[in-house]
């Protein structure tokens, strides 16, 4: 069950590296079934690289990623429940716009490396939750440690906010992240376990970068 938890580790990185994180707050708005922004993922170099994409497809995801940074801006000043109502839109037009962009292939593969990404957070899916079969008492109980496991990690970022050191931290999160593994590692069944697994696929190395925003914008969704 390994990459399991990878997406901890990526909130952290992301924490290091700007103030002004790029994936949205876990549990709020909900990214997408491809992942955190599907479009952003699919814009990471190593993604691209590794689906094969083709010049023309590089060029339609850079274009679907302007136009989303383009209104960004869209989201500020709505209420909560407007917001929300907004990301939930965005995500379904990014899951939409990837799906478009590539083949039946590429499709496969990219929810695979979504997956990877996502780690626990991908248990929450309707669609993963029914693949794996996870009963009410076990989507209980992987709620409560993705939750535990969220306010930690923001613990010990926030905690960090000061100067503190930064290496430390990074070990500090890493054995959370393994601490989490096991645990989710132990709800599931051997079944269960090697159907995660299945949908996985090949572990994908690839390195994701936070995403470069201009002018500090970030994007919705």
């Amino acid at each position: 069950m390994k990459r399991l938890v990878p997406l901890i580790l990526a909130l952290a990185v992301v924490a290091l590296a700007s103030p002004n994180a790029w994936a949205q707050r876990p549990g709020r708005g909900g990214p997408g079934r491809f992942g955190f922004n599907s479009l952003n993922l699919l814009a990471q170099q190593s993604v691209q690289d590794e689906l094969k994409l083709t010049e023309d497809q590089r060029k339609q995801v850079t274009e679907k990623v302007e136009k989303q940074r383009a209104a960004a801006g869209d989201l500020q000043g709505l209420s909560r429940e407007e917001r929300q109502k907004k990301v939930q839109e965005r995500t379904k037009a990014n899951e939409a716009a990837v799906a478009a962009i590539l083949n039946d292939e590429q499709v496969k593969r990219f929810k695979q490396i979504s997956l990877q990404q996502r780690g626990a957070r991908a248990f929450s899916d309707p669609e993963v939750a029914q693949a794996l079969g996870l009963s009410g008492e076990q989507k209980d109980r992987i709620k409560g440690i993705e939750e535990s496991v969220q306010s930690e990690t923001r613990g010990l970022v926030q905690g960090n906010a000061g100067g503190g050191d930064r290496q430390d931290l990074r070990k500090k999160i890493a054995s959370l992240s393994k601490s989490a593994e096991e645990k989710l590692n132990a709800l599931l069944t051997p079944e269960q376990q090697a159907k995660w697994k299945e949908l996985n696929g090949e572990p994908f190395n690839g390195e994701i970068r936070p995403p470069q925003f201009r002018g500090g914008n970030r994007p919705g969704g």
